[in-house]
């Protein structure tokens, strides 16, 4: 049963035409409701866009350029996600314990906030210069252990 656009816009039980309540704009179409002013009669249509097309020509290079930069850059982009959480929790960590011993130091040890903040600054070079120290030993002990393994050879695992 199809209607005539007369009967579209009138009610089909009083034949009055409808009254515009509600419209409302979405990216993907228009939406209205629709009453009868006598019989208080509801309809809604729905109005698709006009520009689908174009929307799914652009969800469609989308999902090509997608999968092309997951093949090229998978391995790096994990290694790399990977780093990146590190250095995020690391830097969130930090922050949580500067703040706690800030604020500890602050209201149990009686200190104001400027000769906190000197010793804070004062002790970011002594830091970094531990952190260099640590790492340069721990890279020298890992060259003399790389070094104290013997390689074997296959003649070496036919012999023994």
């Amino acid at each position: 049963m199809s209607l005539s656009e007369d009967q579209a816009d009138c009610c089909p039980h009083c034949r009055k035409r409808f009254e515009i309540v509600h419209v409302r704009f979405r990216l993907n179409g228009t939406a209205m409701v629709a009453c009868c002013p006598n019989c208080a009669m509801v309809s809604v249509d729905v109005f698709p866009a006009a520009g689908l097309q174009i929307i799914d020509k652009v969800r469609k290079l989308g999902t090509a350029t997608r999968a092309f930069w997951q093949k090229a850059a998978a391995p790096t982009a994990e290694s790399t996600k990977n780093g990146f959480r590190y250095v995020r929790a690391l830097l969130v960590g930090a922050l949580a314990t500067a703040a706690s011993l800030r604020h500890f130091i602050y209201t149990h040890g009686g200190l104001p906030r400027e000769e906190i903040r000197a010793g804070a600054l004062m002790a970011i070079p002594i830091v970094a210069l531990a952190i260099v120290f640590f790492r340069r030993k721990r890279q020298l002990r890992r060259k003399r252990q790389a070094k104290a393994l013997p390689r074997r050879g296959a003649s070496d695992s036919l012999t023994t």
